[in-house]
């Protein structure tokens, strides 16, 4: 009795009948129960839905995870994976929602579960507009204060922003990895032509000056091969962290060797402003706010420097790939027939050597520029990550490098 009379006391109640009393009781000790949960630290039992949802993410993680992983691939882990998109989907009030609807199937309460008309798949992803989908609704709902929806709006942008960190994030790291496994080939080679200047001064078959071109150009390779280990292991370790995965699961992202080659044509500009604007959403917030104006004059202008410097790197990165590097190997080439006449000493093999070293370098980083400015193109698309959500309160929108998605 003196129990009941605690609980009941506790619940603030002072005169109750018999009925009310039963009723408060049980609510009384579902209360105590999750007290002493959050007392002992323990979180509430799963119920068997949430557990089937997380055992088939699970399975869908494990499926990316055994192969090589893509750019989409990457972004499909840190949307399932990553934990600030559980906070974002609370507050957006889709706490535990299925994360696997959201990367794969349109919200049918959108636009009648069909993706917008406006999008061309050479530029947008499939994963990207699937979710977004699904946060505009909520994200844009007018219920609330104005701290709630700037919240909800925020939440949304960190979303739609992760995928495309994800994206960058792959691209760096991919592309370190296909440099550091040619300064590996590099080395090999080079320390091999050192080895041979080395043995044919010993014999008087070469200069001094010679074998110490070789050496210097083994060196220059050692170097940048270990800049290159350096600049692969961080690139990895910030796709890992970006991705949200950390010990064994983080063991196993297998990256793919290089970088996919170049598209036969750039997408062209014609309509992309028009596109962005009936599509963004920080023009649909925007719109909501009542300056729809100066969001459609901020979305054209981002339209436009994203596909700028996309097709600039798309130009640069062909130039690369068809004129310098094949130019510089045709030099090789002809240098090694005038060697093999004896016309030219190893000296000149060595110069030649360098200067394909050099263009191959140029030639990778201008691959993976452009592979980074298509993924800034497709952001610029989706009016995510931007600066330009408008809300009164002081929100500040957009993803911020280096600080909303790092595991700690």
């Amino acid at each position: 009795m003196m129990v009941r009379v605690f609980r009941v006391a506790v619940c603030g109640i002072h005169s109750i009948g018999a009925l009310a009393f039963i009723s408060i009781v049980s609510g009384c000790v579902s209360d105590s129960a999750n007290v002493r949960n959050e007392i002992t630290n323990q979180p509430p039992p799963l119920t068997t839905e949430q557990v089937a949802l997380f055992e088939r993410r699970t399975t869908r993680e494990e499926e990316l995870l055994s192969s090589e992983m893509t750019a989409e691939a990457a972004a499909e882990i840190a949307l399932l994976h990553h934990p600030a998109v559980e906070r974002a989907l609370e507050t957006l009030g889709m706490s535990g929602f299925d994360r696997l609807e959201l990367a794969h199937v349109i919200n049918p309460n959108f636009n009648g579960g069909r993706p917008p008309a406006t999008i061309d798949t050479r530029i947008e992803r499939s994963l990207s507009v699937n979710v977004m989908t699904w946060v505009i609704i909520p994200a844009l709902a007018i219920s609330g204060t104005l701290e709630e929806r700037a919240a909800r709006v925020q939440a949304a942008d960190e979303i739609g922003a992760l995928l495309f960190a994800a994206r960058h994030a792959w691209v760096n790291a991919v592309a370190t990895r296909q440099s550091q496994r040619y300064f590996e080939d590099v080395v090999v080679a080079t320390e091999v032509g050192r080895e041979i200047m080395e043995s044919m001064l010993q014999v008087g078959n070469s200069s001094e000056l010679e074998m110490l071109r070789a050496q210097a150009l083994y060196a220059d390779a050692v170097t940048n091969l270990t800049t290159m280990q350096l600049a692969a292991t961080l690139a990895r370790e910030r796709l890992v962290q970006t991705l949200g995965l950390w010990g064994e699961t983080a063991e196993q992202v297998q990256l793919p060797d290089r970088l996919p080659d170049l598209p036969l044509a750039p997408i062209p500009a014609d309509g992309l402003e028009v596109r962005a604007v009936a599509q963004r959403f920080d023009v649909h917030v925007g719109r909501l706010e009542g300056l729809a104006g100066e969001a459609g004059v901020k979305a054209r202008a981002d339209i436009r420097t994203a596909w700028l410097a996309y097709r600039g790197a798309y130009d640069l990165a062909r130039h690369s790939q068809n004129a310098i590097v094949p130019l510089a190997e045709r030099v090789l080439e002809e240098r090694l027939k005038l060697y093999n006449g004896m016309l030219i000493g190893v000296l000149d093999l060595v110069v030649d050597a360098t200067e394909r070293i050099n263009a191959v370098t140029v030639s990778l980083d201008a691959q993976r520029d452009f592979w980074l400015a298509e993924v800034d193109l497709q952001r610029a698309m989706s009016g995510v990550g931007v600066s330009a959500l408008t809300f009164q309160a002081g929100a500040q929108g957009g993803y911020a490098p280096g600080a909303a998605y790092h595991v700690h």
